[in-house]
């Protein structure tokens, strides 16, 4: 018998006391994604969408950008083929300095590929809402660096947009980073930011 994988087996419902609240923090957290396979993972044993721990590899760490009013941007959507459903993931972003060092790692963020961490206001109840990985499969690509010196709405910042490539979109929707409560979760994603001993 060919197997089905598209039945649903849960109910859900909004939750009245907790509602869905809009918006992300101010720090994005991006890995490069060659070294992000390089890491090894632990997945939650019943969901193996939810990741419980990272651990790079010796030496490596993400890197923090920050933002300021919801400047970082998040969103994915399906996207529905003949044969398959797969998922565009992409995260906008901006970055208000232009030091030579910045233009620097800009130029290479262009070249490469990417994992981001995105930190959202809403937390759930229980704190699994709060932090989700885009681009863990296939990465995530630069498909926008403009900087207007003129635009008055961010004083001439760079206005970035990371995204799923067309040739390889992601096979699920972001993992979520969780584990236990929001408390150590959040210290587990801090430590990416810091070389892994």
């Amino acid at each position: 018998m060919p197997s089905i994988c598209g039945k649903i087996t849960a109910a859900l419902s909004m939750d009245c006391d907790n509602p869905l609240q809009a918006g992300t923090e101010s720090t994005l957290i991006l890995v490069n994604r060659a070294d992000w396979l390089d890491g090894a993972f632990t997945y939650n044993a019943t969901n193996a969408q939810i990741i419980e721990s990272v651990t790079l590899a010796t030496g490596i760490q993400g890197y923090a950008y920050e933002g300021r009013s919801n400047s970082i941007g998040a969103k994915y959507e399906l996207i529905k083929n003949p044969y398959s459903e797969v998922y565009n993931h992409e995260i906008s972003f901006k970055v208000s300095n232009v030091t030579p060092l910045a233009k620097e790692e800009l130029e290479k963020m262009a070249k490469g590929s990417m994992v981001a961490i995105v930190h959202n206001k809403f937390k759930s109840s229980d704190g699994s809402g709060a932090y989700e990985v885009y681009g863990a499969g296939a990465g995530l690509v630069v498909t926008q660096n403009i900087r207007d010196v003129i635009n008055q709405d961010n004083q001439g910042a760079f206005d970035i947009i990371l995204k799923s490539s067309d040739l390889s979109p992601e096979v699920h929707m972001p993992m979520t980073y969780f584990i236990t409560d929001f408390a150590t979760t959040k210290t587990a994603v801090e430590t990416i930011l810091t070389p892994a001993a």
